[in-house]
């Protein structure tokens, strides 16, 4: 399912929002160039409060947890398109950043996690672990959209925001915590990342590409620094309950190309999907598609191979696409959704503002791929077990069953993970304050100063969430103990 524009005002030429839920239906054959099966469902309230969930772009979708019949939104900002179009609503207030749909009644339901979770982020990683009962969103940034408190920043302007979101898909509770390990000072946006599980004992989430900016600092839309896609930072799920590392542990691997083809271009906006072998021994990132910040769009299929940590280009076309999102069917299909191949068309008009995959759907058939550089098959039976370089930390080969000898390394290096984690709470604390502060003198200094931008922002498929409240940009009560934002 996806939250998009569609019936009558679908094949427009113009970006607008509109309240319905799109459906395809997964039980029927179909061609997905002439007869993708579709069905298109009005937004409704939630009967408890009556609110619309908010019209939401770049924001995330959660499967939830095994057996739950939901889906969940969660993030995301008002896009600046349209500004005209009739019933759009600029930002509103960011204490339910949670919403879920429930496919049996057909409703749904707000969650206020603001005591955790106390700003809609929008352009963060995220995944979900659904026999975790979990939901993750690394990073992110505020924008002029995200709530009410923040409609003043101009048209490009951002503010970027540290931490991981950890959401328990059960209870509808959250934690926040430190990134610090993964980005010193430092948040990412608009990369991906997995869950991969059957890693450790909770299994994992792989976190790939972006950009990055100093973190709680007003910038805007195009600033940042490419990440290289050689560097893979791996979470260890189990680690959320440790009481010796109460922020998680995180891993940093170097990744290789395999043979001469090196690893891909750095890029953000791009598609990942996660697929194991049957008996756990090797496990592949396909990534598809994404664009840089230089007008480089790609159409690319690359798979990471881990744990040996190799990259292998598998495909390039000429039809590039990026802010889509891509989805595993039955451990052999992807299905990809949304997305555009330029600037063009993101902004809906221009010389190439018309898009092929006009039906928003798209399918990848990956019986035709060739499986990796891990030996064995499909199957399992993976003969490369670990990075070609060995591990750059002897405990993530540990996480992964490998047993290392560079025991100094390891011992080294899992004490500055957690020092640097258990450091976290303690800095978020300051970190909240003196963000929360930023967007107060930024919403000021922008009432007395319009500011505006013709840059494009480039957007994933439009969600929905709506709550009316009157326009308030306090500065933080400095008596009242903040949650960790670090």
């Amino acid at each position: 399912m996806e939250l998009s524009p569609s019936g009558p005002e679908r094949n427009l030429n113009r970006s607008c929002a509109d309240n319905y839920l799109i459906e395809v239906d997964l039980t029927r054959s179909w061609d997905w160039k002439t007869n993708v099966s579709e069905t298109t469902r009005n937004i409704t309230t939630d009967p408890s409060t009556g609110s619309l969930p908010p019209e939401m772009v770049r924001g995330a979708l959660y499967q939830g947890p095994a057996g739950d019949d939901s889906i969940y939104l969660y993030g995301g900002t008002t896009s600046y398109l349209n500004a005209s179009f009739p019933g759009r609503h600029s930002g509103t207030p960011a204490s339910y950043s949670l919403w879920s749909w429930n496919y049996a009644s057909q409703e749904w339901k707000q969650y206020d996690i603001s005591a955790d979770a106390p700003y809609r982020p929008s352009n963060g990683a995220f995944t979900d672990a659904p026999d975790q009962g979990l939901a993750f969103w690394f990073n992110g940034e505020l924008d002029q959209g995200s709530s009410s408190a923040t409609q003043f920043l101009g048209p490009s302007a951002t503010i970027d925001l540290p931490g991981m979101i950890v959401i328990n898909m059960t209870d509808h509770s959250a934690k926040n915590l430190s990134t610090s390990a993964v980005g010193e000072g430092q948040s990412r946006t608009r990369g991906r990342m997995q869950y991969i599980k059957g890693i450790g004992e909770k299994g994992v989430v792989v976190l790939i590409g972006g950009s990055t900016s100093t973190a709680a600092q007003l910038g805007t839309s195009s600033d940042g620094n490419l990440i290289s896609m050689a560097e893979i930072n791996v979470f260890d799920v189990s680690s959320l309950y440790q009481p010796t590392a109460p922020d998680g542990l995180w891993y940093k691997q170097n990744a290789v190309g395999q043979n001469a083809t090196g690893v891909p271009s750095p890029r953000v906006d791009f598609c990942l999907v996660a697929v194991s072998a049957s008996d756990m021994t090797s496990h592949h990132l396909y990534m598809y598609g994404g664009r840089d910040l230089s007008g480089n769009y790609y159409d690319e299929i690359w798979a990471l191979s881990i744990p040996a940590f190799v990259w292998s280009r598998l495909y390039t076309g000429e039809n590039p696409r990026f802010s889509h999102t891509c989805h595993l069917v039955g451990n052999r299909t992807v299905l990809t959704v949304g997305g555009v191949a330029n600037a063009d068309q993101m902004r809906g008009s221009g010389s190439q503002a018309c898009d092929w995959e006009e039906k928003s759907v798209g399918i990848l058939d990956m019986t035709e791929i060739k499986w990796g550089i891990t030996g064995g098959s499909s199957s399992g039976n993976a003969t490369i077990k670990q990075p070609p370089g060995g591990f750059s930390d002897p405990a993530l080969g540990e996480l992964f069953g490998i047993a290392t000898t560079n025991t100094t390394l390891g011992n080294k290096t899992s004490r500055s993970h957690r020092a640097a984690l258990i450091a976290g709470p303690v800095c978020g604390v300051v970190g909240f304050a003196i963000l929360s502060t930023i967007i107060w003198l930024v919403v000021h200094q922008i009432r007395r100063k319009p500011t505006s931008s013709d840059e494009p922002i480039f957007e994933k498929d439009v969600v929905s969430d709506r709550n009316d409240a009157p326009v308030v940009a306090s500065p933080p009560n400095a008596n009242v103990a903040q949650p960790s934002a670090a």
